[in-house]
């Protein structure tokens, strides 16, 4: 049975606890989350306010995840707290309500299709002044206003569901785009709630955004303005179609499918490249789920692997993303399955699972140039090996090991000497977790000549197998290991899937290799 959406806020506010300094509660016996009582809550929503304060001064952190947990757990606040908070979640156009905030809008224009631009013409937040029509509209109020409107109408052909409605905030229920000078504090672009979000849900909410109202090159170095501005757009007004389906959803999920859609719609831009460093392709040992650092960008990589692989698509967008969101869909009633869940739920409804499938991707991995369509173009980096021996004919590597994370992977390369028989074949010894534990392995060989060979391996429910594969005529041989488990400790306050306690980190994974004839 899924959990409640209590225990879920529940354990945003028992993290963010935790990130203040005020500790984590323990687990309660039967694996329900244990009670938050109303200082604990107020704690947290603190937390969460001084968060936000720090994100919108420019401290380098995610500006949309720190304003989002505002917006979940303000209601909490009383007094001088609330009305603090309410103020950074006002909008530029808000007035009294927004001195603490990013700066007051004065003489607010207006201009929509089926998405509304805000902007001024005056002040610290004024777009430029060229309009080069002579038509009252400044040019860059009009090219922002084009490419949202590209983006809201390629995310609703493609089957997204379109930002909820607002009521008559911004003038009326359609989506609004603020243009403001958020890039003196380093932000690109952010998109949050002022919805009050009740404590046990739904979590469906809508959303306002706010972009650069120049994307000046002397704020933003990487891009030229008009790029920053495009993929700006298309990943925060992802997020307000994300918030459409569940805005308390896990981070990780949040920040790489929005990563991968900017792609999507700007593959010219590249500007998602940057966060290969801290993706599965540089550093296959970090969770694929871990939503504390960098990494969770770095996870849009999963998503393009999954939609190269699934490429049916509506409206050129691949389906298979926009399917992840409506399994992860926190209406009332709806599924709401977490992250992984919704994932594995849509992979195994193409025939495949989450086991399968991130084995796969672990040792698709180590080629990355050539298995990713724009792999070599990009240079994206293969992922690292784990080691490498070479072995001569008879010869035996012995038993080695490493531990794993859940999904996390390692891959070892076996090389055969010079001399080595053309007939010799390896003998691969595998005594891996339990399959219900996430023990995996995917072996790979490079003949002299022709295409690589993949295929994964069948293992005992004990984790174990033997495997051989031809030796003396190849380049190479190499064993991916892939700890697969998706098993979690749900609603504990980590910053993994589910906010939850992985039940199988740390597995140890044994290989021995025997070059035979």
């Amino acid at each position: 049975m899924l959990p409640r959406p209590t225990a879920r806020l529940a354990a945003l506010l028992v993290l963010l606890v935790g990130l203040a300094g005020v500790g984590v509660l323990p687990a309660g016996a039967d694996g329900e989350r244990p009670s938050t009582g109303p200082t604990r809550e107020v704690h947290a929503a603190r937390a969460a306010l001084a968060s936000a304060q720090d994100a919108l001064a420019g401290d380098g952190r995610e500006v949309t995840l720190a304003l989002r947990d505002l917006a979940l757990t303000r209601s909490a606040l009383e007094g001088e707290q609330r009305e603090a908070a309410d103020r950074i979640l006002a909008r530029p156009t808000d007035g009294p309500l927004d001195p603490d905030g990013y700066g007051l809008f004065s003489d607010p224009q207006r201009r929509c299709t089926q998405v509304c631009v805000h902007w001024v013409e005056s002040g610290r937040h004024a777009v430029p002044s060229a309009d080069a029509d002579a038509d009252g509209i400044p040019d860059y109020v009009e090219r922002a206003l084009k490419i949202l409107t590209q983006v809201h109408r390629t995310y609703v052909r493609a089957g997204y569901r379109a930002p909820h409605g607002d009521g008559t905030l911004g003038g009326d229920k359609r989506p609004d785009v603020y243009l403001a000078d958020i890039g003196s504090q380093a932000i690109y672009g952010y998109c949050t709630s002022d919805q009050q979000v009740p404590s046990g849900g739904p979590f469906d909410v809508w959303a306002y955004c706010v972009l650069d109202n120049d994307y000046d090159p002397a704020q933003f170095p990487q891009n030229n303005p008009l790029d920053n501005l495009r993929v700006t757009a298309a990943h925060e007004y992802f997020h307000a179609v994300q918030y459409a389906y569940d805005a308390a959803e896990d981070a990780w999920l949040l920040e790489a499918t929005a990563t991968w859609a900017e792609d999507e719609l700007f593959t010219d831009v590249d500007d998602n490249v940057q966060y290969l460093a801290q993706s599965p392709l540089a550093q296959p040992r970090v969770s694929l789920d871990d939503s504390g650092g960098l990494q969770m960008y770095g996870g849009w990589i999963f998503f393009r692997h999954l939609t190269e692989r699934f490429p049916r698509a509506k409206a050129g967008l691949p389906t298979f993303v926009r399917d992840v969101w409506r399994q992860a869909d926190g209406r009332r009633g709806a599924a709401d399955r977490w992250s992984v869940q919704a994932v594995d739920r849509v992979l195994r409804k193409r025939g495949t699972s989450l086991r399968a499938a991130f084995a796969r991707f672990a040792a698709e991995n180590r080629r990355a140039r050539t298995t990713y369509d724009e792999g070599r173009a990009n240079r994206y980096p293969n992922a690292p090996l784990a080691d490498q021996t070479v072995l001569r004919a008879g010869a035996s590597t012995g038993w080695g090991s490493l531990r794993l994370d859940h999904l996390a992977a390692a891959t070892i390369r076996l090389r055969p000497a010079a001399g080595v028989p053309r007939g010799t074949r390896l003998r691969l010894q595998l005594d891996l977790p339990a399959t219900v534990e996430g023990g995996t392995a995917v072996v790979t060989t490079k003949p002299r000549r022709g295409p690589v060979a993949t295929r994964l391996v069948r293992t005992g429910r004990d984790g174990e197998a033997t495997v051989r594969v031809p030796f003396g005529s190849v380049s190479w041989v190499e064993v991916t290991l892939a700890n697969t488990s998706s098993r979690y400790r749900c609603w504990q306050a980590t910053a993994f899937a589910c906010m939850g306690l992985p039940l199988d980190d740390r597995r140890e994974f044994r290989v021995k290799a025997t070059a035979v004839r």
